[in-house]
């Protein structure tokens, strides 16, 4: 009688408990890294997303304690993973034994770069705006608002004042308008 050949999920205790071993191991070894480059999670996982990979802090924290597999993570969370940490491929599967892509290739599923929107030029007025109203109102002071508002869309000319500039941000953020994001 020819033996049966054991299929991949038949795994024996002994193998049970390797595979938890090499888990523990692997979420030892990523939480010393991401501590090495001063990372907490949510920083971590924000670096991860740059290459298009958005996990939670929640399956990070899994995945250095062990209780997620690392080799059980779908190859585009490990080329992030890999790619925060700054492996090489060669370098990756010799610290984790992971397989990792050549490094020419790229990843998979990422998301592409954004394109740069050319900077508008801020009206004499919303500088006068910025100038004196940046203090009490700090959005005047981030790019992002100054480039949102200085490109706003009018029927019947842009504001000239600083003030008449004022009270459209200030109707924006009353309506929620988060630029970038809406």
């Amino acid at each position: 009688m020819t033996p049966v050949p054991r299929l991949w999920h038949q795994v024996s205790a002994d193998g049970m408990a390797d595979m938890d071993r090499r888990a523990t191991e692997h979420g030892e070894w990523l939480k010393e890294k991401r501590l090495d480059l001063g990372l907490n999670r949510p920083a971590f996982v924000s670096e991860m997303s740059k290459h298009g990979q958005d996990i939670t802090p929640d399956y990070l924290n899994k995945l250095e304690r062990g209780t997620a597999a690392l080799s059980r993570a779908s190859l585009d969370v490990r080329e992030a993973i890999r790619l925060v940490l700054g492996y090489t491929a060669d370098d990756w599967h010799n610290a984790t034994g992971l397989y990792a892509p050549t490094d020419t290739l790229p990843v998979a599923n990422t998301k592409p770069l954004p394109t740069p929107t050319p900077e508008v030029q801020l009206p004499q007025g919303l500088q006068d705006a910025i100038t004196l109203y940046g203090k009490r109102f700090s959005d005047l002071n981030d790019p992002v608002w100054q480039q949102y508002l200085a490109g706003f869309r009018w029927r019947d000319g842009e504001p000239e004042d600083p003030e008449a500039w004022l009270d459209l941000y200030r109707d924006l953020t009353r309506a929620g308008v988060v630029p970038g994001s809406n």
